[in-house]
């Protein structure tokens, strides 16, 4: 039987080139996405099936998921990778209205790039435990954004580091159920997530090619020996990003305490 992948952000850019790459490998592929026109042409190409979602959405996402498993009757790895850029200017000075207030912020970015992909990582477990063998893989899309500061985007680098931050904080974990957690950091890469003429702005020495980041995905989701690890890419090389030491064992202590369930958890 055919090994079950499910991708958000799955009709473009890097999401549709990882489907591509696990169809061809032979995996079913489930992707995800609420452009229901790419999808479904990907889905088409792919011999894949196409499920119309908004991420932001925990309801539209959950029951997702869950035909995904009736479809296929197991879940073998998810890829988070819906995500945007923030199209608001965080240094604008704005007017004050009547009580003296700016106007609301919209936090899209947040909701896309950190929200969902928590709900996303949350919904993966659990379907995982449902296996007939209990495990899968975990693959998140972070960023060079999550690894470094971004003054040009910092809630999407907000949201990016904590996609860093869940992915060290959960592994240890979920490795003892077979289910192995993983992110990406990739730099530059030409996407459909900003214009040609935004893209034209960077660096262009600096670009990663999509081919690389589908092969890091690959080897996250194939080596069974990886959990935990954060690969930042950069033009066509990769390295693991280790977590920051502890400054003591004192600090190690208080931040390892995983087995110690606090007041109020159920």
């Amino acid at each position: 039987m055919s090994k079950v992948a499910l991708i958000t952000g799955g009709a473009s850019g890097l999401g549709l080139a990882t489907a591509k790459a696990f169809a061809k490998d032979g995996w079913k592929v489930a992707i995800v996405d609420f452009n229901e026109a790419s999808g479904q042409e990907a889905a088409q190409e792919l011999n894949g099936k196409f499920y119309k979602t908004n991420v932001t959405d925990y309801d539209n996402l959950a029951n997702t998921f869950a035909q995904v498993y009736q479809d296929h009757g197991r879940l073998d790895m998810v890829f988070a990778n819906a995500g945007i850029v923030e199209k608001v200017d965080f240094y604008k000075r704005h007017e004050s209205d009547a009580k003296g207030l700016p106007p609301k912020l919209d936090t899209l970015v947040l909701d896309i790039n950190i929200t969902s992909v928590v709900t996303t990582a949350y919904l993966a477990v659990h379907f995982f435990r449902k296996n007939a063998t209990p495990g899968g893989a975990l693959v998140m899309t972070a960023s060079t954004g999550g690894l470094y500061p971004t003054p040009y985007l910092p809630m999407y680098a907000a949201a990016k580091h904590g996609v860093v931050g869940l992915t060290r904080s959960v592994a240890g974990l979920f490795a003892k159920e077979g289910i192995r957690v993983n992110c990406i950091c990739p730099g530059a890469v030409r996407t459909n997530l900003i214009s040609k003429a935004e893209w034209d702005r960077f660096p262009q020495q600096g670009f990663v090619p999509i081919e690389s980041v589908v092969k890091v995905v690959q080897m996250l989701t194939n080596d069974q020996s990886l959990s935990g690890k954060a690969v930042e890419l950069i033009r066509d090389q990769w390295k693991f990003r280790e977590a920051p030491e502890f400054e003591d064992e004192d600090m190690k202590k208080v931040m390892t305490m995983s087995e110690v369930p606090f007041e109020g958890q159920n």
